[in-house]
């Protein structure tokens, strides 16, 4: 496959699973934008993966021209439930075109190039840059809103007034109003969840993989304890946190669990923020939905990432997840962006699977888990 209508012809390059086991990096002078680079890290967290297909599969895509490597998308194996059984999926992942070779749909010629090995393909969490690329290539898109709850205002306030004596004072009176809320919400979380208490787990209990099994809308996207243990024990970065928690009533029987992660991000455009050190809801599961709402899970996850320090807390959730956050504080921010695409005859081709209603969709699917 090749970009034929480029200055210079982009061929297509194929890193499979095996070879990236053995090891495998470019030749010397061939990657001087360090383009096809890949992160001990997330090597090993590509391999691991229980949904890993065979040797031969494709691990990583990358696009060549006579200067070197200039393209390159990972690609993390996964799977979707759908009425008809379950497909294999790709996640497309660190989507990149190096800037030189910009404007030349090079970006349509990798997810193009991923297409051909599984029966659907997707991206979650793309950037502003890659949906419209998506898009034009027939993915169907599962919006979840975003709602920032701040925690410390230091990343608001510095960017704006510096580090002298308004900012120190704009700080203290805004993590002062944070303390008071974070406090009221203590009490709210006492009163509307206060037979609730937290486990935290190193692994998902195997007794209870017979719940995750259960189908709570037609499409969704697999969830298993091998799954759950690989995205607590791999990483795409050393600086990435996360935790596992059940949640049990008061008789200690389990109702529900939820996944966390924070990590220190930079350039955050929208509120212009440095070193935010972010906590997010990016997974959950609730088994008994009379004992306990996604609005109770967040305010438990809430006071779990106290523990952890962070400067502000990330929800996302669907329309099918009703659940009202600005009374706790939380300021609506950009949707997060599932996009997938089914081969044509699979069972994500056709207008059902189109429905954002009919799936059960989470933060972390994809690579947004790792990212």
């Amino acid at each position: 496959m090749s970009d034929l209508g480029a200055e210079q012809e982009a061929v297509v390059h194929v890193v499979t699973n095996a070879q990236l086991r053995a090891g495998w990096e470019p030749e010397p002078g061939q990657d001087p934008e360090s383009v096809a680079s890949i992160t001990p890290n997330k090597r090993s967290a590509l391999l691991s993966n229980p949904l890993l297909g065979s040797d031969d599969e494709p691990a990583q895509i990358l696009l060549h021209v006579e200067d070197g490597f200039v393209g390159r998308i990972d690609l993390v194996a996964g799977e979707v439930e759908t009425p008809a059984g379950s497909i294999p999926c790709f996640w497309g992942s660190a989507l990149q075109v190096s800037p030189a070779h910009r404007g030349r749909r090079l970006g349509a010629t990798l997810i193009r190039a991923s297409e051909g090995f599984r029966e659907a393909t997707g991206a979650s969490g793309a950037s502003r840059m890659a949906r419209p690329v998506y898009s034009r290539l027939g993915y169907f898109d599962l919006p979840l809103r975003r709602s920032v709850l701040i925690r410390r205002t230091r990343s608001l306030v510095e960017p704006r007034l510096g580090t002298g004596p308004a900012a120190r004072a704009a700080t203290w009176s805004g993590d002062l109003a944070a303390t008071a809320q974070r406090r009221l919400l203590g009490l709210v979380r006492r009163g509307r969840a206060g037979s609730l208490r937290l486990e935290r787990h190193d692994a998902f209990p195997a007794e209870l993989e017979p719940r995750l099994r259960e189908r709570a809308a037609s499409f969704s996207l697999h969830r298993s304890a091998a799954w759950l243990d690989w995205v607590l024990g791999e990483s795409f970065a050393e600086e990435h946190r996360r935790g596992l928690y059940l949640v049990v009533d008061a008789a200690g029987e389990p109702v529900a669990y939820f996944l966390l992660k924070a990590r220190v991000y930079s350039g955050v455009t929208k509120w212009n923020l440095e070193q935010f050190d972010l906590g997010s809801l990016v997974d959950w599961r609730i088994f008994e939905p009379r004992a306990v709402r996604l609005e109770h899970l967040v305010l438990l996850a809430l006071e779990a990432l106290d523990e952890w320090d962070v400067d502000g807390v990330e929800v996302c959730a669907s329309d099918a997840d009703p659940v009202h956050l600005r009374r706790f504080g939380f300021l609506p921010a950009d949707a997060q962006h599932v996009l997938l695409r089914g081969a044509e005859g699979s069972a994500l081709d056709g207008p059902a699977a189109r429905d954002p209603r009919a799936w059960s969709v989470r933060p972390g699917e994809g690579d947004y888990v790792f990212s």
